[in-house]
C-alpha cells in the first residue's frame, strides 16, 4: 500500500469536475501553439479556439476552467491531429464545480471566499490563470462569478463553484 491518509483525504485533483450533476461542460477546439500548461486553469477564446489567459487581461476575458477530459467529447482519428497546427477538442467547464490548485495551503480559506485569477507574474505554482484565494496586488483580478467551497487541503485543491 503506497498511501495512508492519517487525517483528510485529498480535497479533489486539479480540473477535475467535482459535482457531475451540476455543470455545463463545452468541447471547444484547443490551439495547439498555445497549450494550456495544466488542467484547473482559466481560459479564453481568442481566433475561435479555447486558450490559456494571457499577461495584462482582465477578468471580463473568462469563458471557463480548462477541465479533465473525462467524459470528454469524441476524438475520431485523433492520430492525424498529433502535432503543431492540429488543434483538438478540450473540454471546457463554463458552469459548475471544479477542484483547483491555489498553490499555496488551501486548508484556511473559508466557504464562500472571493477567487482570484493571476494575471501577471507566474510561478510554476501559480501560472497565468491560476485561481488564488487572495489578491496579489495588481498580478491579480478578482473573478466575481464564482467562490470557493472552502476549505480545501494542505496541497492547495479545493472545490471552486464558476457561474452558479
Amino acid at each position: 500500500m503506497g498511501n495512508t491518509f492519517l487525517y483528510r483525504m485529498p480535497a479533489g485533483i486539479a480540473g477535475a469536475i467535482s459535482r457531475p450533476q451540476d455543470l455545463t461542460v463545452e468541447p471547444q477546439l484547443l490551439d495547439s501553439s498555445n497549450l494550456f500548461p495544466a488542467y484547473g486553469l482559466g481560459g479564453k477564446i481568442s481566433s475561435g479556439k479555447f486558450v490559456p489567459i494571457a499577461a495584462s487581461d482582465t477578468a471580463s476575458v473568462l469563458v471557463g476552467i480548462y477541465v479533465r477530459p473525462y467524459p470528454t467529447a469524441s476524438q475520431p482519428d485523433k492520430v492525424q491531429q498529433v502535432g503543431s497546427g492540429k488543434n483538438f477538442t478540450g473540454d471546457c467547464l463554463v458552469r459548475g464545480y471544479v477542484t483547483v490548485n491555489i498553490g499555496a495551503d488551501a486548508s484556511g480559506v473559508a466557504l464562500h471566499g472571493p477567487v482570484y485569477m493571476r494575471v501577471a507574474t507566474p510561478s510554476a505554482s501559480s501560472p497565468l490563470g491560476a485561481f488564488l484565494a487572495a489578491a496579489d496586488g495588481s498580478n491579480t483580478v478578482q473573478i466575481t462569478n464564482a467562490y470557493f467551497n472552502g476549505p480545501g487541503d494542505t496541497s492547495g485543491n479545493i472545490e471552486l463553484a464558476f457561474n452558479i
